[in-house]
């Protein structure tokens, strides 16, 4: 799968985007919100899976600047373990590429693809409550915060409205 943006390229992850992943994951502005680093190398494996499944159900794509490139993030929708139309999102990258709006660009062409290829109603997102940087992409992106603000859960509808149901786990 491939997806293009006007300065970025959404495409599978490969085996040799983990060290591109793990370097800035490592990154202490990276992992303000985390116990400890993610492992690139079970994200890369999972992305691959899931990419060869049929029907797919999880997308897990890389962030580069062309085709070839080495990964500056990765992007997911995944539908498995929720209710039917719903997906998970989620969004890392870089943060030396912090505040340049790509991640907005990113997550922009990937919840355009779920809601209008995947035929997604909604889309939740859960997140630290106290990382600010990602509440202010989710609500750029139309998402607004379920329950009490501080839960750290968001949605958004295909209409890019609140959804008034809690989300599903």
């Amino acid at each position: 799968m491939l997806l293009k943006t006007k300065r970025l390229v959404l495409r599978e992850l490969r085996v040799e985007d983990e060290g591109s992943l793990a370097r800035y994951q490592c990154d202490r502005r990276y992992l303000e919100h985390y116990v400890e680093p993610p492992d690139a190398r079970a994200i890369v494996a999972s992305s691959m899976s899931w990419a060869a499944q049929s029907p797919r159900l999880n997308y897990q794509l890389a962030i580069a600047w062309s085709e070839q490139g080495p990964a500056i993030g990765c992007i997911g929708l995944r539908c498995h373990g929720q209710t039917s139309g719903t997906a998970e999102f989620g969004c890392e990258l870089d943060p030396r590429l912090w505040e340049h709006g790509l991640a907005h660009e990113a997550a922009s062409s990937l919840l355009d693809f779920g809601f209008g290829n995947l035929t997604l109603i909604r889309v939740v997102a859960s997140t630290a409550p106290d990382n600010r940087r990602v509440h202010g992409l989710l609500t750029k992106l139309g998402f607004v915060p379920e329950n009490e603000p501080d839960r750290g859960l968001w949605s958004r509808t295909r209409a890019g409205r609140a959804s008034l149901t809690s989300s599903c786990g």
